[in-house]
C-alpha cells in the first residue's frame, strides 16, 4: 500500500510540476531584476566591452547622484525598520512617501542613463530586453504588489 501511495504521489508531482513552473512568471522563481535569461547567455548577451561601458555609466550615475541615492536608501531602511517594528501599512507608506520627490527628481537622470545604455546595445539586445536598470532604481517593472 505504501509503495502504491508513493508511486501515485511521485506521478502527481511529475504531472503538476510543468503547470507550477509555467506560473512562476518571467525569469523564474526568486529572480530580482537583472537581464532576462536570454541576455545572460548566448549570442545576444552583452559583450565584455558592453558590460564595461554599462558599468562605467553606472559608476558615473552613482557618483553624480550619491546624495539622492543615499537619502533613498535611508528612507527605505526606515520603512523596513518600521515594518519590522509592527507599524501599520499607512505609517510605512508615509515614510516611503518621503522618497517620492527624490525619485521624481531622479527620473530624468534615469532616463538619460537608459538612453545611453540603449545606444551601446544591438537592436536584438534591445528587443530582448537586455537593458540594465539605472543603479539604485530597482528592478524593471516597478515595485512588487502592483500598486
Amino acid at each position: 500500500m505504501r509503495n502504491t501511495t508513493l508511486t501515485f504521489a511521485a506521478f502527481a508531482l511529475a504531472m503538476s510540476a510543468p503547470a507550477a513552473w509555467a506560473q512562476r512568471g518571467p525569469g523564474g522563481p526568486g529572480r530580482m531584476g537583472g537581464p532576462p535569461p536570454q541576455c545572460r547567455q548566448g549570442a545576444d548577451s552583452l559583450s565584455d566591452t558592453q558590460k564595461a561601458q554599462v558599468r562605467a555609466l553606472g559608476d558615473a550615475f552613482m557618483t553624480a547622484h550619491k546624495t539622492q541615492l543615499d537619502s533613498l536608501r535611508a528612507i527605505m531602511e526606515a520603512a523596513r525598520e518600521a515594518r519590522q517594528a509592527g507599524k501599520t501599512q499607512d505609517e510605512v507608506r508615509a515614510i516611503m512617501e518621503q522618497g517620492r520627490a527624490i525619485n521624481e527628481a531622479l527620473a530624468p537622470a534615469r532616463k538619460d542613463f537608459h538612453d545611453a545604455v540603449v545606444k551601446l546595445l544591438t537592436a536584438q539586445q534591445v528587443a530582448d530586453g537586455c537593458i540594465p536598470p539605472a543603479p539604485g532604481g530597482g528592478p524593471p517593472g516597478g515595485r512588487r504588489g502592483g500598486r
